[in-house]
Parts: structure tokens; sequence; C-alpha cells
């Protein structure tokens, strides 16, 4: 699809925006955004240095940013029904339907267990803050073997498995990763090996002593250590926040404008994932024949998630801010300097918890999800708007105790404290979370006709936030081009967190608009969930649109 037919798309799918109505075309929902095909290449490999993209979303893209007039606007790659379709980018998991257990601690992986011993160094790690080396496995793939920060023992192993598989339930496609052991009888080197890109240093068994050595310690003299797996295809360097790549003809959206990157906000904030750069995502050359292929985008290391402190940080004074704000914080600064101090920070004296240890200053008190921090921005994270974060919620919304726990089994720790602990962080910001973007747009969902009936799930009740007992729902009814309105339907009928509401019988018009409204006893009310039907020749009603206006006023 060319871009400019994309745009066209785009405007055709923008109901309701302008000051008209607009009805929704009555047409199949989008699922698929089909943006993977094959065209010649693989185009070169694209390097961002990182502190040329610090430098640049620190100081100047905000200044240009400041320079220009950019309106607002919402998200371009989103259906009908307020979601993100599957694509080279994101793909529908738990945000659409039922994640068994064992899919949950499967992740990106093909087995729940780790490839035995042995395995063979074939090149020495470099980049990265941790020791490693690059070993071939016994079942023939390649992994990124690393250690964890000493500093820090256990968290950053079971940051890389623990992280990617909350990422990709969520929808994120990302490299395999395991904890494991290791002792010095189940590792050998390659003849030959390089221990740095040039190939002109060989891997010694010193080189491995010394890894080995930076290893935690566990049982029997063993070494803990994390495993990734090499992607399959050409790596063509991390995807940038901003603009498109020009040497790939089915990247038409603007980075700035798709939903999942702006979203990522939301759950990187819920993981602590401060590290969101461009070069911890990867583009990927998928050959579909010879010479031609596409570009699938990646997301490539969460090791930094759940607490990271940085071993050079000697009194945490950077450490500690890590999550409340960015590693250069110009805003914060100046607020400091003409505030003169007053403003209380959320990192100054923050509270240790029982496994200050492992998770470092990873909590739930000083958490504010609107207010979160990566290391430093984006400009997708910069043009996220209340309805790109209320959908990362809906998704959030979908994991709980029990999935959250599975998952963070799969960081293999060495104390139920820490598990337990985890746990409690993770469900006490995913609480927070839900309370500042699931309510205030409509968190019905999952719009349905079963005969006469409309049907849609509270996710608010769903997800535990509010009690089922607690919950009152009405629904006004319009009707025609432009919507007039017929007044109130029938009272709900409600199952947990389904509720159906009785459409007229009989003769339907030709296209008709429900607000469906849900409230709690303490006059908490969403803004609607704004479901729109329309009605064939033969008299079949179809669901063509969802829409969660930021207000109560009539369509």
């Amino acid at each position: 699809m060319s871009r400019t037919a994309l745009g066209a798309c785009v405007l055709l799918a923008a109901a309701g925006c302008g000051s008209a109505f607009r009805p929704f075309a009555t047409r199949p929902i989008v699922w698929t955004d089909d943006d993977r095909h094959p065209f010649e290449g693989p185009p070169p490999s694209l390097y961002t240095d990182w502190a040329w993209d610090m430098f640049d979303n620190t100081i100047t893209r905000p200044a240009s940013d400041a320079l220009r007039y950019e309106r607002g606007r919402e998200a371009m790659n989103v259906n009908a029904l307020d979601e993100v379709p599957d694509s080279s980018w994101y793909t529908n998991r738990l945000s659409r339907r039922t994640v068994s257990l064992e899919e949950l601690a499967l992740g990106a992986c093909s087995t729940l267990d780790p490839p035995p011993p042995p395995y063979v160094i074939v090149h020495g790690k470099t980049g990265g803050t941790t020791t490693g080396a690059v070993v071939e496995a016994s079942d023939g793939h390649r992994y990124v073997m690393k250690a964890d920060l000493f500093e820090q023992p256990e968290r950053g192993t079971a940051g890389d498995a623990i992280g990617t598989r909350f990422l990709y339930a969520a929808g994120y496609d990302v490299p395999c990763d395991f904890v494991t052991e290791v002792s010095r009888a189940d590792l050998s080197i390659r003849p030959g090996a390089p221990r740095d890109h040039d190939g002109t240093i060989p891997y010694t068994d010193a080189d491995l002593d010394a890894f080995l050595a930076a290893a935690i310690e566990v049982r029997g003299g063993a070494r803990r250590i994390s495993l990734s797996r090499y992607i399959d295809g050409d790596l063509l360097g991390g995807f940038r926040f901003e603009g498109v790549r020009d040497d790939d003809p089915n990247d038409v959206v603007p980075h700035e404008h798709r939903r999942e990157l702006r979203a990522f906000y939301v759950l990187s904030a819920w993981l602590n994932h401060v590290d969101v750069r461009a070069e911890n995502n990867v583009d990927v050359w998928v050959a579909t024949r010879e010479g031609r292929g596409y570009i699938h985008h990646m997301v490539l290391d969460a090791g930094d998630s759940l607490g990271i402190i940085w071993d050079s940080d000697i009194d945490l004074a950077m450490s500690r801010r890590f999550g409340n704000a960015h590693y250069l914080d110009v805003g914060q600064i100046l607020g400091d300097i003409f505030g003169f101090g007053a403003v209380d920070r959320a990192y100054r004296d923050p509270p240790r918890g029982v496994a200050f240890s492992v998770f470092g200053f990873f909590d739930v008190e000083r958490f504010d999800p609107a207010d979160w921090r990566s290391g430093y921005s984006n400009a997708a994270f910069d043009r996220r708007t209340e309805a790109d974060m209320a959908w990362m919620a809906r998704v959030i919304s979908r994991f709980d105790e029990r999935q959250v726990r599975t998952i963070v089994r799969t960081g293999r720790f060495s104390r139920t404290l820490y598990d337990d602990e985890l746990v409690r962080i993770l469900m006490g910001r995913r609480a927070r979370i839900l309370e500042r973007y699931l309510v205030r747009l409509s968190p019905l969902s999952f719009p349905e006709l079963e005969g006469d009936a409309l049907c849609t799930r509270d996710l608010a009740v769903e997800s535990g936030l509010r009690e089922a007992s607690d919950r009152a729902y009405r629904a006004t009814r319009y009707e025609g081009i432009p919507p007039v309105l017929r007044g109130p339907l029938a009272a709900a009928d409600v199952v947990g967190a389904r509720i159906c509401v009785d459409l007229p019988s009989g003769a339907s018009p030709r296209y008709e608009v429900i607000d469906l409204f849900a409230s709690t006893r303490d006059g908490e009310q969403s803004h609607p969930a704004r479901v729109h039907i329309a009605t064939s020749e033969s008299g079949e009603r179809t669901i063509v649109g969802l829409e969660r206006p930021d207000g109560d006023g009539p369509p």
C-alpha cells in the first residue's frame, strides 16, 4: 500500500473527527495491517549512537518541537474498534484472546527449559554494561550469555527473562530469554574465537574465568547466567521513535503516530523499563525469496527493568531517580531553580523494600503512572494521548495475579521472598495504572451482537479494579445520519463483567449509535463507549465502529 493510499484510508476511518458527525464505513474491521509486502533488499543496517540519540531527544528535538506548530492528533494506525491491528510491529495476544499460563511462561521461546550444556564460546560479548559471551548451544542455536551486575544479584538475568515475557504477552516481538546455571565444565572455547569486533584479539581461558568470576555463584559452585537467543534474519539496526525508514516502502505511518509505540510508555512505566531507546530495538530483514523480503520490528532488550542500579553509582544519586526523572531532566532542573527546591521529588529519600538488594528502588509507593520518566524521552512518548494510554491500560488489565506470578517464576529467583515481593510490586503498579488510565475513557470493550442484544465487557470489573456489585450501567440510543436521539434503552442485563442491552427488534434503521455508560455507586462515571451499528439491506445488524469520546455529549 502506498503512503498516499494509506493516508486516504486513515482519513476514511477517522469517524467522529471534526465537528460534523461522520459514520463509520460499513466494511469489515481491519485486524491485519498488511505491511509485509516483499521488496528488493535487504537495505543497509542503520546505527543510532546512544549519546547522539540522547542529546537529540533531550535538547534538539524538544527545542525544534517548541519552535514549530503541530496540532496534537490521535494515533494513525487504529482500527474502527479503537484497537491496534496485527502488523510487522505488533501482534494481538493477551489484548484479544485468552493466553494460557504455559504460553505466558514460554514467551517467545519454543520450550520452557533452556538448552542443556555444553556451550561453546564462539565470540566475546561486545557492548552493553554486563559481561558475557556469544555461545553455540546444544540445540544448534547461538545465544548471548550474560552475567548479573554483581551489585544486584539475580535482577539483571531475571529482568531479561521476565521483562521480555511481559512485552511478548502484551503484543511486542522479542528474543527468547532464559535464566540458567553453568559450571566451568559446561563451557569450552572454539579455536580462533575472537574477543573483539575486529577479530584481532583471541578469546582466552582468562577471559572465560573473568566472565564466570563476574557471575553470581549459586549451589555447587555453578554460576547464574541468562541466555538470549540470536534473532533469525539480518539485523538492520534499531528503529527510532520518530519518522519513517526511507528504505522501507512498507513503513508508511510516522513512528511517533503509531499507537503501539506511544503506548509503550505505559508498559515501560509498569516494569520501570527506563532504557527505552533506538538501539534497544531492532529491525530484522525477513527473506521471503531470493533477494526479496520485508522488515520486522522487535524490542531487543528489557534487562534494565525491575529496578536497575548502576554499578558505578556509588551514592545511588542517579539510580534512585530512574523512573522519576530523565537522565538530564531540564524541566525538573528549571522547576527546582525557580521553585528554590521546594518541590518534593519522589526520588528524595526513597524507602528501601525488603528485597532492595535485588530490586533496588522499584516500588509502588512512589509510582505515579502519569509522571513516569524514561531515561530520556522520545517523539512517540511525547505525543501520547489519553486514548493511547487507555488502550495499553486495557491490555495490562488482562494480566491477573496468577499470570503475573507465572511470568515472575521464569526469573528463577533463589528465594520465594523475591517472587512474592516482585508480584506485590507489579500488581500494585498495575492497580495505579488502571486507576489512572482505564476508567477515564470507557473501560467497556469487546462489543458483540447476540441476536437483538448488544453486549460488552467491563474491564474495570474483569480486572478487579471495581466490584461488580458497585457498578451500574445505562444506554442511550440514536438512529440515522445525522443521529437523532431515540431515548434510553431497557435496563442492562449484567452477569459479572458482561453487560448486554436489548436493541429494538423488527425493522432496524440503516444506522444506529448506542452510548453505553458505566458508573460506580460513589458517583464515578466514565465517558461512554459509543458503538456504531449498521443494518444491511437484508436487515442484518453489524458493529462497524467503537469510539471512546472524552466527553458525554451526543454523537
